[in-house]
């Protein structure tokens, strides 16, 4: 049982060399789950692998865990560079009326 679990695994981070899967993946996280930002992109940085996930945002694995692991937050800003290289989305801030 424990190869079907990895063979799973697998097959789950391999449908995100598909873009547009990647871009649905995590706008359904944060659009119809509800997750914050920053949790929904942890989430699909898990699925996706986090050495997939380095080496398309050009950073250390090191860095990757520690954000996936909650040792280290990451800005807006920092979100928003990684979801535009990696994903080709872009964080964008509303306001409205209550």
């Amino acid at each position: 049982m424990a190869n079907r679990h990895k063979d799973f695994n697998e097959l789950v981070a391999s449908q995100f060399e598909d873009l547009e899967f990647s871009q649905i993946y995590i706008m359904n996280l944060i659009n119809k789950e509800g997750l914050p930002l920053d949790e929904a992109l942890k989430e699909t940085v898990k699925s996706m692998g986090l050495q997939n996930f380095a080496n398309k945002a050009e950073i250390s694995i090191q860095y990757v865990s520690d954000f996936v692991n909650s040792r280290k937050k990451l800005s807006t800003d920092t979100i928003d560079k990684y979801l535009q290289k990696v994903f080709n989305l872009k964080i964008k801030i509303s306001v409205e009326a209550a």
